[in-house]
């Protein structure tokens, strides 16, 4: 599953676009993570992740995107006994919003965010 928490928005009108700075968390199962012999939870090193099987999870109408950090990544990892890893990361991202901007100043836009993994 997927979660993400808002931390800021901003809408530029002229280039129709939005960016939006977000706690993103992903959640899936890996049965050979599991450990239930111990039923903590346990939080993992930044490092792990780049050992860890993670989905290819992008935004379709991504024009520009970063994840956040000073000196590492700014991203969270916790693994579950069953085998469940939760992975959080601090996005920011620009993203495309065709906006009708005919009603202008009395219009609402719904912009979108799309998300897909192809694995």
């Amino acid at each position: 599953g997927i979660c993400m928490q808002s931390v800021s928005m901003q809408t530029l009108f002229y280039s129709q676009d939005y960016t939006l700075t977000m706690y993103f968390q992903q959640a899936w199962r890996d049965k050979r993570l599991s450990y239930n012999v111990i039923p903590l939870n346990l939080t993992l090193d930044n490092r792990v992740a780049d050992q860890l099987w993670v989905p290819d999870t992008y935004f379709l109408n991504d024009k520009k995107s970063f994840v956040h950090g000073v000196t590492v990544k700014n991203r969270m990892i916790r693994l579950h006994p069953d085998g469940t890893v939760l992975y959080g990361l601090r996005i920011t991202t620009t993203a495309a919003c065709m906006m009708d901007l005919r009603r202008y100043p009395l219009d609402e836009q719904n912009c979108t965010l799309e998300i897909e993994s192809c694995k």
